[in-house]
């Protein structure tokens, strides 16, 4: 299998590759990247994505920028994480779509990035304590109304372990970092997942240094 390198460190959605490529146990070169210390804007990085974002997966020819993208094409570069019957389905693959949009758009895009750049990145995009506030707020009315039912489930996605549960535990850590205080179901949803090996060994593997 030709060699596989994983650009990025530090984020939660170079975390998102790191604990696929753990849970797959599919070998890869890791090159540490800090998101805003220049690195990305290096020629040796910005040459491969001109959009100077991590994390950055190439394969072969294959190069890809986004961290759900790069989960998707993974998972179909090894047979460890079988599909359950009610995954491979049409009604199944719909609820994927469901589930995946939901959680890019809703929860990450247009509630956790809000908090990051009003409060990370304030110098570049200003204090807004009301927006942070609002986007918090947000965050969890829509976690609760978009995810009812994992109280229910190990997965949220089917009975198999999938890049799904890996995006949601990723942005429940998120919304923590951030003093989100996560409902008990859902908390218990992120601690479940987090004692996976595949999790621990992505934790190590996404510091920015040994």
């Amino acid at each position: 299998m030709a060699e596989i390198e994983l650009w990025g460190t530090g984020t939660n959605r170079t975390f998102r590759a790191h604990w696929m490529l753990a849970e797959l146990e599919l070998p890869y070169t890791r090159i540490a990247m800090h998101p805003r210390n220049g690195d990305t804007q290096k020629p040796a990085f910005s040459t491969r994505n001109p959009k100077q974002k991590i994390p950055l997966l190439t394969h072969n020819d294959l190069v890809i920028s986004e961290s759900f993208a790069i989960l998707r094409y993974l998972r179909t570069q090894s047979d460890l994480l079988q599909h359950c019957a009610y995954q491979a389905s049409p009604r199944g693959q719909i609820r994927f779509d469901e589930l995946s949009s939901f959680m890019l758009m809703e929860l990450d895009a247009t509630s956790l990035y809000i908090v990051r750049r009003h409060v990370d990145m304030a110098a570049i995009y200003g204090d807004a304590p009301n927006a942070v506030e609002s986007a918090k707020a947000y965050f969890l009315r829509l976690l609760v109304g978009g995810l009812p039912h994992l109280d229910q489930q190990e997965f949220v996605w089917g009975s198999t372990f999938s890049e799904l549960d890996i995006l949601l535990t990723s942005l429940l850590d998120w919304a923590v970092a951030v003093e989100v205080k996560l409902p008990s179901l859902y908390a218990d949803y992120q601690a479940l997942h987090q004692k996976r090996p595949g999790y621990l060994a992505a934790k190590k593997a996404n510091r920015h240094s040994d």
